[in-house]
């Protein structure tokens, strides 16, 4: 049986394409893959399926999209960008039918006026936005929604140039060194893509302080070490920091979508 997405979700990817022209799709979806199919969830059709809602009308829905996280803005715009501009909306009932957002380690849900909450799932959402639609017959049916992307906020100056792309095999990321392999702290003179780990950590917190950040001996952040590449609490704290500036869940490790917001984030 043929299965549909509602309209509204459509319409959303619709404008990200026309507002981003350039904008990675590759973690884009809209029909559960085979690990969505073995539980309740919208990307499962209602009909054909196991979702999260069945309304008991003929038509098999999918009440949810993904929206892969790089928009590739030469402006600067990022998901965390059209995150927040969503939620305000959602709060305010100018997306009316929207039921909950998910992104990066969070989700926003209509049943707590979309408060920001820890997303607790297996997976963080941190390649891709998700947007659920509500369950009703007035969001199944809605057409011609506006997501309103034209309120996105001005953004700054571009970060500085060259762009370096993130070092670590997917998974991966920069943190203490008692958390096992997937945690590069420097410590261990590990190599990736030509370079030692400490390397990599030392140019990273160098572009922060391109962008102004007050980093390094006697400076507001590590003070004492500097910038040795060596993963500790003072760049940890420098990491939170950055990860408040940005918007970005703040657990004081150094990802992709941390390391990129260096590279690529405009400067306000």
């Amino acid at each position: 049986m043929t299965w549909t997405v509602v309209p509204n979700l459509n319409e959303a990817r619709d404008q990200l394409d026309q507002r981003f022209p350039g904008r990675d799709t590759r973690s884009d979806g809209s029909i559960g893959d085979t690990a969505h199919q073995r539980y309740p969830s919208s990307h499962n059709p209602d009909l054909t399926g196991l979702p999260e809602y069945r309304d008991g009308d003929e038509f098999n829905e999918v009440r949810a999209r993904d929206f892969d996280a790089d928009l590739n803005d030469p402006n600067g715009i990022v998901m965390e960008h059209v995150v927040q501009l969503w939620v305000t909306l959602a709060r305010t009932g100018s997306l009316w039918w929207v039921r909950y957002i998910i992104f990066n380690g969070r989700i926003w849900h209509r049943r707590y006026d979309f408060t920001t909450r820890t997303y607790t799932g297996s997976n963080r959402h941190t390649t891709h936005c998700h947007v659920n639609s509500d369950f009703t017959q007035a969001a199944d049916t809605v057409r011609g929604t506006d997501w309103r992307l034209d309120q996105l906020p001005p953004v700054g100056r571009p970060a500085p140039k060259p762009v370096v792309a993130f070092p670590l095999p997917a998974g991966y990321y920069f943190g203490p060194r008692e958390r096992g392999n997937q945690s590069v702290s420097g410590y261990y003179r590990r190599r990736f893509k030509g370079k030692i780990d400490r390397q990599w950590l030392t140019a990273w917190t160098r572009q922060l302080v391109r962008r102004g950040w007050p980093a390094g001996k006697g400076r507001r952040y590590l003070r004492r070490a500097g910038s040795d590449g060596l993963y500790g609490p003072e760049h940890q704290e420098l990491i939170k920091a950055f990860q408040a500036d940005q918007g970005l869940a703040r657990d004081g490790l150094l990802g992709r979508l941390t390391w990129d917001a260096a590279y690529h984030n405009p400067i306000r």
